[in-house]
């Protein structure tokens, strides 16, 4: 498999980011749905109120394909040949 793009786009405003080389990691700020900053207190994670942070990322360009952030916040847009 070859990797032609590796790329993703928000469910909530629609913008696409693309990993183009490897170690690229490219991370969206969603101003439609902001993603809630979070940080642990003892072993509890707790939301920081007031602050947000990237809602997810790609990354790998057209090496490796990785994903972060939360699950279904994003369409994989990627594509692929064998």
């Amino acid at each position: 498999m070859t990797i032609l793009k590796n790329s993703a786009k928000c469910v909530h405003c629609g913008k696409e980011i693309e990993s183009v080389h490897r170690h690229d990691f490219s991370v969206h700020y969603c101003d439609v749905k902001p993603a809630q900053r979070r940080k642990w207190e003892g072993n509890v994670l707790v939301d920081v109120p007031g602050e947000t942070t990237w809602s997810f990322a790609v990354d790998g360009g057209k090496e490796y394909i990785r994903r972060c952030g939360e699950p279904g916040s994003f369409i994989d847009t990627s594509e692929y040949s064998e």
